[in-house]
């Protein structure tokens, strides 16, 4: 059987068959955006942002992050989206995984 790539299309020959393909595409046409080449998690630049807990207080805003039964120590983060990060890595490194219990 065939593969898709292989496959001939039908071209679109109806108004209809045009419009319903404008509304699924919320009426964009053409080529879609590039990629983006910004990393999805860039290294903060604010001092102390990341540090362990056992380090005193690097900034009066920076918010204390541990999550109990983690693998992962008690960090020191800036507040917004470096919190959010540091305890969504605190939170994975609570999962176990098992294997070979099939």
């Amino acid at each position: 059987m065939p593969t898709r790539a292989q496959r001939p299309r039908l071209p679109e020959v109806s108004e209809t068959q045009r419009q319903a393909r404008q509304a699924w595409n919320q009426g964009k046409t053409g080529k879609g955006r590039p990629a983006a080449t910004a990393p999805v998690v860039e290294t903060c630049t604010v001092d102390g942002c990341g540090s362990t807990a056992d380090q005193p207080l690097p900034n009066a805003s920076m918010v204390h992050v541990h999550v109990p039964g983690s693998g992962e120590p008690a960090r020191w983060y800036c507040p917004g989206r470096c919190t959010a990060i540091g305890r969504a890595r605190a939170d994975l490194a609570t999962i176990t995984t098992t294997q070979g219990d099939s």
